[in-house]
C-alpha cells in the first residue's frame, strides 16, 4: 500500500480518529480504513476530503460515517503542515501565557489545574508547534475534528488550544466520573473505551499499550505536581 501524499496521510488520520469513536478499535474498524486506504493507494487523484466525490464519481456521503462540520474540518487539515510560527515567546513569556490560560479555563470548567500540567506536559512537554504522526496539534495535543468539536480556531494559540482541551477533558470527567477513565478517553478515544469494554482503571489492561502507558505516566505527573 502506497499512501504518501500529506493530504492523503492526513485524511486517513483524520477520518480513522472518527470511525475510532464510533467503531472503536475492533475489527469493524479495521475493515473500514483498510479499504479506504486500498483506494488511496490504487488511485493518487483520491482526496478522503472531497466531501461530494472520489475519483471514480462515488459520492462519498454514502459512507457509513458521520462527519461533521465538514468545511470546519477541512479548514484545519493543513494546520499540521503549518506550525512554527506561532510562538515566538521566551521561555518564560510562554510559561506565564500557559500558566495565566490553565489557571483561566481550570476555574471556568472546575478541572484541577495541576491535572492540566500533567495532561499538557505529558502530551507536549509544553511546547504550543508540537505537532505529533498522527497530526495531533498544540499544548494539548488536539485532533483537528476536537477542534471543530470545541470551537478551537487556531490549534497553536496557547489560550485557544487549552481551552479547547480542557472543555474536551471536562466533558470526558462529567461521562465517566473518574479522572482515570478520563484520562483513557482523551488518548484513545471513547470509542475504544467502550468497545474494549472499559468500566473503571482495574479493566485499563484492555486498553493500548500506549493508552496504559499513557495513564500512569500523566497520573504521576499529577502526583508530583500536587505534592
Amino acid at each position: 500500500m502506497n499512501v504518501n501524499k500529506p493530504e492523503q496521510i492526513l485524511g486517513l488520520q483524520i477520518l480513522s480518529s472518527f470511525m475510532k469513536k464510533s467503531l472503536g478499535d475492533g475489527p469493524a474498524f479495521d475493515l473500514v480504513l483498510e479499504a479506504l486506504i486500498k483506494s488511496s493507494s490504487q488511485n493518487d487523484n483520491f482526496n478522503i476530503f472531497d466531501s461530494h466525490s472520489n475519483s471514480r464519481g462515488e459520492n462519498l456521503n454514502s459512507l457509513p460515517i458521520n462527519i461533521k462540520n465538514q468545511e470546519k474540518t477541512d479548514e484545519l487539515k493543513g494546520a499540521a503542515y503549518k506550525p512554527g510560527a506561532v510562538i515566538n515567546k521566551n521561555s518564560s513569556e510562554k510559561m506565564e501565557i500557559i500558566n495565566r490560560a490553565v489557571d483561566k479555563y481550570s476555574k471556568e470548567y472546575d478541572v484541577d489545574s495541576k491535572l492540566i500540567h500533567a495532561i499538557i506536559k505529558q502530551e507536549s512537554n509544553y511546547n504550543p508547534n508540537s505537532v505529533s504522526k498522527a497530526g495531533a496539534m498544540g499544548l494539548m495535543q488536539l485532533m483537528p475534528e476536537n477542534c471543530v468539536e470545541d470551537g478551537v480556531k487556531d490549534p497553536f494559540d496557547i489560550e485557544d488550544n487549552i481551552r479547547g482541551g480542557i472543555k474536551q477533558f471536562k466533558g470526558y470527567l462529567n461521562r465517566y466520573k473518574d479522572i482515570e477513565m478520563s484520562l483513557m478517553a482523551y488518548n484513545a478515544g471513547p470509542g475504544t473505551v467502550k468497545r474494549r469494554g472499559v468500566k473503571s482503571i482495574d479493566d485499563v489492561y484492555k486498553m493500548p499499550k500506549e493508552t496504559q502507558h499513557y495513564v500512569k505516566k500523566v497520573m504521576n505527573y499529577y502526583r508530583e505536581y500536587s505534592k
